[in-house]
């Protein structure tokens, strides 16, 4: 059984994106969506999968689905993998309008609903359903834009030590659970920003313990070396490029100063803060932010990421360990061994003040800052 349905939008398709791609708030539109739950550790991309517990008249159903498309802003495909079968798609193409939404499915319904031929009436019930789906979508985003933000915080995407992210309309919000001050690091993505260095946009600052920001599509630069080791080079490389341009850009007059220099340091610039999105890596997580020197920027990161400590089983640490080991002495090498090396024992003094660190980290830097890590 086969359905296409569509609607034009007056927004643009990445914004429409924004909302629709956000498979958490389907519920919002979709009038067949009693509820969803997620049944991966994804909540956006290819492999992400959940139960869509769907209403159809007096019948309910859960729909098992999974993402086996995810090409923002233009496509987004499902399979159907529960009593319903088949697969579905978004598509999402420029109009005079400003965007053409495409819902399609090809389905196979349970066995309740009778034979083929017996099956067309629903097949028309369901085109009805989803057309409304379609108009209440378009009233969700012409919602939206009548102002900068007023949503409330949605699912959460991610946690820190003491903050969480969440979405937030079509954007994100980082709230600090112990309501620290996150003025800093919003200043310092305007900043580093305002120089052409690559960081999140700040939307708006709602008070001093949260910051909205643009939601950046893509996996870490560590998502992306676990599932593709092969790229260690072309990451090691982009990696110190990184350093060395956020060593071009001035730090403001009155930021704390870590080192020599007068340039921005982010002193947390490592893989898992490396976001690669379509237009390019994207760096995130700018709490820590100082003034200082690019070369003990680039120690930060090697002492990170020789002594960090996983939190997974016996195993599983030996290949991470065994992983990271490899990244560092390729970024040693890379950005410029005697640089770091000049910085190393200051930048481990640094990171020995940071109260969080695990046991087995706080003896790895002090191995490390005496050359008796290898």
């Amino acid at each position: 059984m086969g359905i296409e349905v569509s609607i034009d939008i007056p927004a643009s398709p990445q914004e429409v994106w924004d909302y629709a791609a956000d498979l958490a708030r389907n519920v919002e539109w979709m009038a067949d969506a009693a509820s969803i739950a997620f049944t991966s550790e994804t909540t956006e991309g290819v492999g992400t999968t959940l139960d869509c517990l769907t209403r159809f008249g007096p019948l309910r159903t859960t729909d098992r689905i999974e993402v086996i498309e995810w090409d923002p802003p233009h496509t987004l495909g499902i399979s159907h993998q529960g009593a319903v079968r088949g697969t579905g798609r978004f598509t999402l193409t420029p109009s005079p309008e400003g965007t053409l939404f495409t819902w399609s499915e090809d389905l196979t319904l349970p066995w309740y609903f009778g034979s083929r031929i017996a099956q067309q009436p629903a097949s028309m019930v369901l085109e009805r359903v989803w057309k409304r789906n379609l108009r209440a979508l378009r009233a969700r985003i012409l919602e939206r834009q009548q102002g900068p933000t007023g949503h409330e915080p949605g699912p959460l995407l991610g946690m820190g030590r003491d903050s969480e992210m969440r979405a937030y309309g079509p954007h994100i919000i980082r709230v600090s659970l112990r309501g620290r001050d996150v003025s800093h690091e919003a200043e310092a993505m305007q900043h580093v920003r305002h120089y052409g260095f690559p960081a999140p946009k700040v939307i708006e600052q709602p008070d001093d313990h949260s910051v909205v920001m643009e939601r950046l599509s893509g996996p870490t630069m560590l998502d992306e070396l676990a599932a593709k080791p092969w790229l260690v080079p072309r990451h090691v490389k982009g990696l110190a490029r990184l350093h060395r341009l956020l060593g071009d850009v001035p730090a403001p007059s009155g930021w704390a100063k870590v080192s020599g220099g007068n340039s921005v340091v982010h002193l947390d610039l490592q893989p898992d803060n490396v976001k690669i999105t379509p237009e390019g890596p994207v760096v995130i997580d700018w709490s820590n932010a100082a003034a200082g020197d690019a070369a003990f920027d680039a120690a930060s990161t090697y002492v990170r990421l020789r002594t960090a400590s996983p939190d997974n089983h016996a195993a599983a640490r030996a290949v991470i360990n065994a992983f990271r080991t490899r990244f560092a002495r390729a970024f040693l090498k890379e950005f410029g061994a005697d640089e770091i090396r000049a910085h190393l024992r200051a930048a481990a003094d640094l990171r020995l003040l940071d109260r969080n660190l695990h046991p087995n980290e706080r003896e790895a830097v002090f191995a490390l800052a005496r050359g008796e890590l290898d």
